[in-house]
């Protein structure tokens, strides 16, 4: 079963199943979103757990590859009077020009994306030359004993659940495009907020297109 299909199930019950965590990456959303500006595309909104920290005249737009939460995170928007446009649309193949937005967020959503590789070119192509590319993901723990005794454990029941894999190097991959300008680590880098430019394009390495 695919991701999609996986997280179409329990899409309903998904904010039930992850409330006990609410108190640790709520304050990390908030945090994200205030670091955004301009023309703002979200990937991976889910059921728009980030969507009550922005400013109510923001420019954005978030997509989703599954229906079903994205249904649900457009009713929030209506609750919240926030503009903002949704589609269904997977971080892999971005329905975007080039050059299109000046920040695009991730809220821990690279840690299912099937091939991240992928997910983070489209981020780099549909941002404009010195965009902020912002990311809070679930990555590997700068200690090893927390990689083996808590991480690996959970990497089977959450493959099973969720198509989630807890054991990411995001963190690295995000450098391997961008100019990483801010990392924070928390809970001893199990998660990260990561703030990175997209260099001019006269100034970058050349990205290979899709």
């Amino acid at each position: 079963m695919s991701f999609k299909a996986k997280y179409s199930r329990i899409a309903r019950h998904y904010e039930a199943l992850e409330k006990p965590l609410d108190r640790f990456f709520c304050p990390l959303r908030e945090r994200a979103v205030s670091l955004v500006k301009g023309k703002t595309l979200e990937v991976g909104v889910g059921v728009g757990k980030t969507l009550r920290y922005y400013p109510s005249d923001v420019e954005l737009c978030a997509v989703n590859a599954v229906p079903e939460t994205l249904k649900i995170a457009r009713e929030k928007a209506r609750k919240l009077n926030l503009n903002a446009c949704f589609e269904v649309a997977d971080v892999e193949k971005l329905p975007f020009p080039d050059n299109s937005f000046d920040t695009v967020l991730s809220s821990f959503a690279f840690c299912t994306v099937p091939n991240p590789e992928r997910g983070m070119r489209e981020i780099f192509w549909v941002l404009k030359p010195g965009g902020k590319a912002i990311l809070l993901e679930h990555t590997t723990s700068d200690s090893t004993l927390l990689n083996y005794l808590f991480l690996l454990p959970l990497k089977l029941p959450l493959k099973l659940l969720l198509d989630d894999d807890p054991l990411r190097e995001t963190h690295k991959l995000v450098s391997k495009y961008f100019e990483v300008e801010l990392e924070e680590s928390y809970y001893r880098g199990i998660v990260r907020l990561i703030v990175a430019r997209k260099i001019e394009e006269s100034k970058t390495f050349k990205v290979p297109s899709p």
